[in-house]
């Protein structure tokens, strides 16, 4: 029996972080996959007792409990001095990090996912403590693991660039829709024209770069005065505020938090299209949720975005607002290209399943593949 282990302690006690549920849908597809075959392997997932309830649910799957309170820095300091002797007690065979960081002994075999090396691609948009955090523990914890993992071949050449020797230790696999997808493509049910809104999903860091989108909306205003924009997602930083203050954009730009699954879907559904105007991205799960729901896509042309959207989107350069725009009126202009779009994007997100991105992980950790399975 080979027992492998989920570092969980990224996980919280509330909703899931895009990186929380990647490590949930690892641990429920390892389940699955480990019991259709028969294979027979133990599958455990450390975390702390707060986030018990995201494990617990998932058949075939023992969680464990880690005493833990505290920030970053406690989360560093359990995993690389507490887990490595749990794993031993626990006689892990593999261990897989899903956060960039963790334990990198105590266990055979090692694999770390780094989801984007942001922090070295674009500093100065990193603030200074949290650059200086991910730019000493990554690489230390990647250097130290058997394999590295990563979402995208964009992000892989970035980390390739950055840390040449790790260029023979690098796979990529690509995560998948972080909600639950239709089966069929849903009805088109844009907002009437004096009602549109374009969408942008995300977590307001400053590689989100919101100024350009609000700028190319304004621009579009003077001939469609009822187009708004809608955030959906934090801003810790205030990034998005500040943007909206410099363009005077307030009576129709609206900021949203805390929606629900239910909710976001259906603000997919009745959006003109999802803008997504980041300066990096390492892979782009909003891009796969607005496609899986029937939303025409508009995004940068930088990092991984291409890559993962395919025919499936319009691409544009994230720093010029009138390329924006343009890609924008072209929606507002023509149906017949709208909805070619969202044929298009619910077609290709159709590449990316948590079943092939499992599989693929356990290739790694275990040598369990399937070559036609994962092809």
């Amino acid at each position: 029996m080979t027992v492998i282990a989920i570092n969980g302690m990224i996980l919280e006690r509330g909703r899931l972080s895009g990186i929380g549920h990647y490590t949930v849908q690892l641990a429920t597809w390892f389940a699955r996959i480990n019991q259709e075959r028969g294979s027979g392997h133990r599958i455990v997932v450390v975390c702390r007792p707060d986030a018990l309830h995201h494990i617990t649910a998932i058949e075939g799957v023992e969680a464990i409990p880690v005493p833990f309170g505290g920030g970053r820095i406690a989360r560093v300091l359990t995993e690389q001095l507490y887990l490595p002797t749990l794993l031993r007690r626990e006689k892990v065979d593999a261990v897989v990090n899903p956060a960039f960081t963790g334990p990198v002994h105590g266990v055979r075999t090692v694999v770390t996912t780094v989801h984007d090396p942001y922090f070295c691609v674009v500093p100065e948009l990193i603030p200074t403590a949290q650059r200086m955090f991910l730019s000493t523990l990554v690489p230390f914890c990647c250097r130290r693991s058997t394999h590295v993992v990563t979402t995208s071949s964009s992000t892989m050449r970035d980390l390739e660039r950055f840390y040449p020797d790790l260029a023979n230790r690098i796979t990529v696999v690509p995560m998948a829709n972080r909600l639950e997808s239709p089966s069929e493509l849903p009805d088109d049910r844009p907002a009437t024209d004096g009602h549109l809104f374009v969408l942008i999903v995300a977590a307001m860091t400053g590689n989100k770069n919101p100024g350009p989108l609000i700028e190319a909306v304004a621009l579009i205003r003077r001939q469609h005065p009822g187009l708004t924009l809608v955030h959906v997602g934090s801003d810790l930083e205030g990034r998005l505020a500040d943007e909206i203050e410099r363009h005077n954009a307030a009576a129709w730009v609206v900021s949203r938090a805390g929606v629900s699954d239910a909710d976001l879907a259906e603000l997919y559904r009745q959006c003109l299209c999802v803008a997504i105007p980041s300066l990096y991205e390492g892979f782009g799960l909003p891009l796969l949720e607005a496609q899986a729901f029937g939303a025409p896509v508009i995004a940068s042309d930088r990092s991984a975005l291409p890559e993962v959207g395919g025919e499936g989107a319009i691409y544009f350069d994230p720093t010029d607002p009138s390329r924006i725009a343009e890609a924008i009126v072209t929606l507002v202009t023509s149906p017949e290209r709208r909805e070619t779009l969202r044929q298009l994007g619910f077609a290709n997100q159709a590449r990316f399943t948590w079943q092939k991105t499992a599989k693929a992980m356990l290739e790694i950790l275990v040598g369990d593949g399937d070559s036609d399975e994962m092809a």
